[in-house]
């Protein structure tokens, strides 16, 4: 039996039909030739026999030793193609699978990545802010230890004009009495005259 909708039955079925069609024309072409019409009649009846003869036995010789093998190769060329088409289904599928999954790790990426960013503007704000933050301190204490030691050289500064005035009118005071003050004297007059001014 032969595959794919062809079958012996339907073969010898299409044999009476190729003898019907061809059989006329025959019998046409062999009474044209005029005397020799009956004897040209049973020349192409018995020609025509053979060839149909001849055409069914080498159709069947085809059927049964040709067609089997035949079918067998078209029959497992149809499975490879069948196979391979599957093969080629599921590596698409799996292909599809794999850009899914990627596209997913690229999404990933791209968030771990943002986040990433985010998290290194918020330290460099921190940092940023700790910088100004110090730098300020340190120009606060800057300015403190300043004023501290401008404080200080005032009050030394304030303290030796004081000394020097007090040395001054006390040398004028010893000139206009005409007196000399000794050194402890004279220091001690410096000291009240300081205490004088701070008391002031």
């Amino acid at each position: 039996m032969v595959r794919n909708g062809l079958s012996l039955r339907t073969l010898l079925k299409a044999v009476p039909l190729v003898c019907a069609v061809f059989l006329p024309a025959v019998l046409l072409a062999a009474g044209d030739e005029g005397a020799h019409a009956e004897k040209g009649v049973i020349t192409y009846v018995t020609q025509f026999f053979w060839a149909c003869a001849s055409f069914v036995v080498v159709l069947l010789i085809l059927l049964k030793k040709l067609m089997p093998p035949i079918t067998a190769a078209l029959d497992k060329r149809a499975a490879d193609i069948r196979d391979a088409l599957s093969v080629a289904e599921k590596a698409r599928a799996e292909a599809e699978a794999m850009i899914s999954k990627h596209e997913a790790h690229l999404e990933t990426a791209r968030a771990e990545a943002a986040s990433i960013i985010e998290e290194g503007k918020a330290d460099a704000l921190k940092v940023k802010d700790s910088i100004v933050s110090s730098a300020r301190k340190e120009v606060e204490e800057v300015e403190a230890r300043s004023r501290r030691e401008i404080e200080q050289a005032k009050t030394a500064a304030v303290d030796e004009l004081d000394r020097r005035a007090v040395e001054i009118s006390v040398g004028i005071a010893g000139k206009l009495i005409g007196k000399t003050i000794d050194a402890s004297e004279h220091q001690g007059l410096i000291q009240e005259s300081l205490r004088d001014l701070q008391n002031a």
